[in-house]
């Protein structure tokens, strides 16, 4: 699959969210501020998604079909705090999709 990145940029009254994979970047403006960003990686039917965790909207979702195992990294650029819960329970909106 290779390296998925994810870049956040905060504008006065929005939030750019800049997923570069494989070369192709894609630029997503959310105009509310997220608390919680869900990520989910369905392995077996070769899907990642990355979704408002509060409202279940979809951000940005990848098909791929994976071979190897998969090594999520986190990390800021600048000091401050990033919280991961695991085990949440898989969203209502996932479940129909």
């Amino acid at each position: 699959m290779g390296r998925l990145i994810v870049f956040w940029f905060p504008f006065s009254h929005s939030v750019l969210y800049r997923f570069l994979h494989t070369g192709v970047m894609s630029d997503v403006h959310v105009t509310e501020h997220l608390a919680r960003i869900g990520i989910l990686l369905d392995y077996s039917s070769g899907r990642l998604l990355f979704f408002n965790a509060e409202r279940g909207l979809v951000l940005f979702a990848i098909r791929h079909n994976f071979t190897d195992a998969a090594h999520p990294a986190f990390a800021l650029e600048k000091a401050g705090v990033l919280t991961l819960c695991t085990g949440m329970e898989m969203p209502e909106f996932v479940k129909h999709s």
